[in-house]
Order: structure tokens, then sequence, then C-alpha cells
């Protein structure tokens, strides 16, 4: 089964002082009055995107609601937000069943620039949930965050469920103004959430004469709140330890009930969500990332499976475009890593369920940059 998932929205971006004659692609631009640098944005929102009630699996298409902008003066931590805009998304703003690429001019308002100073162009890219659940835009304040403050944080009152069906996208560029000419760039958006996803059949009604009542995919330890707009430039650091509390209940990141309609023989069930990036457990920590586990009704768990990367020694990928392949020597605690994809079975493979006696683990297929294909089954 091959999946093909694209990733990003790219935004062109063109920093120029126009002529009277000059224009910018197709539009017709105004000369400044001051001579002052005029930004021109060019968003193309690409399928990858989804916004739906839950994180839906392989069918994919570009589901992107709002677009916003963010201008820092300066490329370092205490680079200030100087102006925000929200880009006019409506007239190309996906509908219900999705939409494939899309694109939008966009004229920054702000016209203050200096020239030869560098300026950071952090952009958004919301679903239908993400900006309640994490408080955007609101949360990035003009003359008061800086870039080391520009995070999508849990709102008040929200929960792991509300991250569970927030996607959210991010992504930046550095510019400098200059006096005259033209300067251009792209940012690319990806997601700054995980996603983690599996498909199951058979699953026991009673373990030990307890029954079953929840399906469960948990994490080694409470999931965090909270991270940045912008990825960092090395996964490591592209994690903010913050737990939404902890408590055994922000584990879950999935949970399945159990009902006599979806325990028939041979029935596929199947949930993911969404989750912020996790550093991997060490040894002391935990036995794996991932477990899927049966609970009953009190919570208590009757039987559990570690989950492990599907590689026979090392797991690897050259994402981010550097070729270096980064290995991961223990299968079994790994890092949950922004915009990869945690599939556990397929539609056409489900997880089978062992009988209670059987010992095994469950063997993941791991997405780096949201493009899979292979399975899994039990090791």
């Amino acid at each position: 089964m091959n999946l093909k998932l694209s990733n990003t929205i790219k935004g062109i971006l063109l920093f120029l002082t126009c002529l009277a004659t000059a224009g910018c692609g197709q539009e017709e631009m105004p000369t400044p009055d001051d001579g002052r640098p005029q930004v021109v944005l060019t968003f193309s929102a690409s399928p990858g995107l989804t916004t739906r009630t839950q994180l839906p699996g392989p069918e994919y298409l570009q589901h992107v609601q709002t677009m916003h902008l963010y201008i820092f003066k300066g490329t370092g931590d205490n680079a200030q937000c100087v102006a925000y805009e929200k880009v006019d998304w409506e007239d190309v703003k996906a509908p219900e069943a999705g939409a494939t690429t899309v694109s939008k001019n966009h004229k920054v308002q702000y016209n203050n620039f200096v020239g030869g100073n560098p300026y950071t162009f952090l952009a958004v890219g919301l679903d239908d949930r993400s900006g309640d659940t994490y408080n955007l835009p609101e949360a990035v304040i003009v003359n008061q965050t800086t870039l080391a403050d520009a995070k999508a944080v849990l709102a008040s009152g929200k929960t792991r469920n509300d991250i569970a069906v927030s996607e959210l996208f991010g992504g930046s560029l550095v510019l400098t103004p200059v006096a005259a000419g033209q300067v251009t760039g792209t940012i690319e958006l990806s997601r700054r959430v995980a996603g983690v996803f599996g498909y199951f059949r058979n699953i026991p009604k009673q373990v030990k004469g307890v029954d079953v009542a929840f399906l469960r995919i948990e994490l080694y330890k409470p999931q965090n709140k909270s991270i940045w707009l912008t990825a960092k430039p090395t996964k490591e650091e592209d994690v903010i330890m913050d737990p939404i509390a902890n408590d055994e209940d922000n584990k879950i990141l999935v949970e399945i009930p159990l009902t006599p309609d979806n325990t028939i023989k041979d029935k596929i069930i199947s949930k993911g969500s969404y989750v912020l990036p996790m550093k991997a457990p060490n040894e002391t920590d935990a036995l794996s990332t991932l477990m899927v586990t049966l609970a009953a009704a009190d919570g208590t768990i009757l039987q559990s499976r570690k989950v492990k990367y599907g590689l026979e020694d090392t797991s690897s990928d050259t994402s981010g475009g550097t070729g270096i392949i980064i290995v991961t020597k223990d299968l079994y605690r790994f890092p949950i890593n922004a915009n990869w994809f945690y599939q556990i079975g397929t539609k056409d493979a489900p997880i089978d369920w062992p009988i209670e006696e059987e010992d095994g683990n469950i063997v993941i297929t791991v997405n780096p940059d949201w493009q899979w294909s292979g399975d899994l089954d039990w090791q």
C-alpha cells in the first residue's frame, strides 16, 4: 500500500521597492509614496492539511481555514513582534469535503521596514479547531511577544481531547529589506503536531474474566501542552517538555470505547489523534514510547503491548533535505516528532489482537514528513 501525503504550505514572499511601472506576479503593485520597501506574499495551500473531528488516517485533502502572518524585527530569541496580519483566505477556504492546491496573494500592510535590518516572517495555518485550542492568533501579541515566546500553548479550559482534534501548521523565513532592488524567499509551513493512528480488529471482549471497555494508544508519560510555532534547527530542540498535567489520563492519545457493535468478528475499528512532540524515554523512564492497551471500565489496564519501530536493526530517515541519516538505535524508545505520522495497522492489514496468553509487541510504521508506504504487523 502506497500513501503519498504532501505536507507543506508554501508562501512566496517578495520584498521589493517598486517603481511606478513595476508589477508583482499578475497584479499591479502601487509605488510606495516614500520609497519604503513593500511586501507581497503568495500563499499556496497544498493537499495534506486536514480538518476533521479526529485524525482521519491516510485520506487527506487541503482544509486550511485561516492563514496568519506575524512579523518580528530581528532573528534572535529577543526579536519582538512588530506586526500581525490576517490573510484574506475566505475565497479560497476549503469546503467541508476538502480541496486541492489553492494560491492567494496578500499585500502586507506593514510599511515600517528598516532597510538593512533582518526580519523574521512567521506564518501560521489553522484548521477549524486549532485556533480555539491554542488561543491563536491572539496568543502572539504585537510589541510584546518575542520569538522565544512565539508558541502554541494549550488554552485555559482545553484538554488533551482538544489537542487530539487540532492540526496546526507553522513556518518562518528571515529576509532583509534593501534600499532598492528585490529580495525573494519561500516560507514552507509544516505540521507542528505529529499524528498517531491505529487500525484494529478482533479485540477480546474479556481478559481474564474482566470486561474490556476501551482500547487505547498511550504515551509513556503525560503528553505535552505546547510547541513553538516554527521548527527549531534540530528535532531534539523542537520539543517543549511541559506536560498538561502529571496524571495517567493525559498519557492517553487515542481511546476507542468497545461495544457489541464494534467487537463483531473481523470488524475493523480505527481512530487517531494529533499529539505534540515528545522526547524519547530513556531506559529508566519506560520500556517503550507507545503502548497499545486494553482497559476495564474503571481504567485498570488489563493487557498491554509495546510498540516497536518497524525496521530490523535501526530506523532512519533523511527528512529535512540534508541527506543525513538519523539512526534510532532503540526501536522501542523513539521520539514523537512534529510532522511525523505513526501508524499502527492499515485498512487492508489491521492489527489482529493476539489471544490472551500470547506474548507479542506491535510493530509500528513511522512516516517522517508524513509520506509513508509500507505496513506493519505483530512482532
